[in-house]
């Protein structure tokens, strides 16, 4: 809900009691209306920092013309033409040589010389990106000026670990500092938001980036999503349910595509021990384990050619995430290297990570493949989701607290999905794709 005009004027004096006059405040007003940031605006605020081209493109028109724009998200090679012809104040997260190289070469076209900071990988999380600090004084050695004559390097940017350990969050901080000593002809260190900007300026800040403390809780910003494989990437679950079916029906274990769906999710010696334990009683023994999943797999593949192909709609989602920086990640109980393996190239390599049932001990609807997942993410929980297509699926979601989402790409009833705590169910991938364009939930 947006403050109002009192409320934001308050907040950011509330906010400017504890920032120094040495210290540049940049109020965070991506995603916020235009009607909050004048609203800043009128309260003294002149810097504003904003984290998508075309959110920034817009508002740009319809505020005051002394406004200094920080970029401030990830930004893609692809859009840095279209970020230049705005003519930002600064950009804050140059984290690769070639960001660097593409923002001086476009600069270069139009006669610009564009003011950066350099983006450095200080958190102990493998999701934050940015130049490494050893990599700083070998970066400085090739003499930026003369390389990159379009580029002013002015500063350094880096985000903290995501952790209530003030202990790590100093350190963080501190170690910035500590290059920033080291390469003192930059001025500008560019450290703390809304939950640790204090503790950044005591570590020598000199720009805190703040946004919920000025203009109040955004919605749920979504950083990762977390997609099963079977059933929603691949569109293999009615092969699945023949190859099963007939496969433990070959070795005396009668079954049928039903019981296949309501088992998906698990994984292939997970679903023959379930199976075989409720009609005997006791777990199967290895051999049949291994003859019946040979005999699937041959199956499976003899129908499909090995690749199945993929459920209309899914890459326009991925696309559409991947585009917005929000990360993909693949958690399957799938044991098929063939199809783990295709996973990046045929789907024009959007993933971060993929969890699999060579990664965890236990499968769904046991919570530990979507809690790794969750971990390797370096997000918190409510910044998560999944996106599911079977029962165990959103019950091992759910179990691992995180928000579920389920598109029904089966026979199942949606009861089956929502009896399991899905929080939302689609018909279809388009259908989830209009969600999270136009969600009150969420943001991308």
């Amino acid at each position: 809900m947006l403050n109002t005009e009192m409320q934001i004027t308050d907040n950011i004096h509330k906010v400017r009691a504890h920032i120094p006059a040495h210290v540049t405040l940049v109020c965070v007003s991506k995603y916020q209306p235009v009607e909050a940031i004048r609203e800043a605006y009128e309260a003294g605020e002149r810097h504003f920092g904003e984290s998508r081209v075309q959110e920034l493109k817009t508002k740009i028109p319809l505020l005051p013309e002394d406004i200094r724009w920080h970029f401030i998200g990830h930004l893609q090679t692809n859009k840095v033409r279209d970020l230049l012809k705005l003519h930002p104040f600064l950009i804050h997260s140059v984290d690769s040589l070639r960001l660097l190289q593409t923002i001086n070469d476009e600069a270069a076209k139009i006669g610009m010389v564009q003011d950066v900071l350099l983006e450095i990988h200080v958190a102990r999380e493998e999701t934050k990106s940015g130049f490494l600090p050893e990599e700083i004084n070998d970066l400085m050695v090739n003499d930026l000026m003369v390389n990159y004559p379009h580029v002013r390097v002015r500063g350094f940017m880096t985000m903290a670990t995501n952790t209530d350990d003030e202990a790590e969050i100093r350190r963080c901080f501190s170690t910035l500092k500590e290059l920033s000593i080291v390469n003192s002809q930059f001025s500008i260190l560019s450290m703390g938001m809304s939950d640790d900007y204090r503790i950044a300026i005591e570590c020598g800040s000199t720009m805190v980036r703040i946004g919920s403390s000025i203009f109040g809780e955004r919605k749920k910003r979504l950083k990762a999503v977390f997609f099963d494989q079977d059933g929603v990437l691949y569109n293999s679950m009615p092969y699945h349910a023949e190859a099963w079916a007939w496969a433990m029906t070959k070795h005396g274990l009668p079954y049928t595509a039903e019981e296949c769906y309501r088992n998906e999710g698990r994984t292939s010696v997970g679903v023959i021990q379930e199976h075989y334990s409720r009609m005997y009683g006791k777990d199967a023994p290895q051999q049949l384990i291994e003859d019946i999943y040979k005999d699937k797999t041959a199956y499976f593949n003899q129908m499909t050619g090995g690749f199945p192909g993929t459920i209309p709609g899914v890459s326009d989602v991925l696309r559409f995430l991947h585009e917005h920086g929000v990360q993909c990640w693949v958690v399957t109980g799938s044991g098929q290297h063939n199809l783990i393996d295709a996973l990046n190239d045929i789907f024009d390599h959007v993933f971060t990570g993929i969890i699999s049932s060579f990664d965890v001990k236990h499968g769904k609807p046991d919570p530990e493949p979507y809690l790794k997942a969750w971990e390797r993410s370096g997000f918190k929980k409510e910044e998560c989701m999944v996106v599911e297509n079977a029962p165990l699926g959103v019950r091992a979601a759910k179990a691992a607290g995180l928000f579920a989402c389920a598109v029904n790409t089966g026979p199942l009833p949606d009861s089956d999905l929502t009896d399991e705590g899905a929080d939302r169910v689609f018909p279809d991938m388009a259908a989830l794709l209009d969600w999270l364009k136009n969600s009150p939930d969420i943001s991308i």
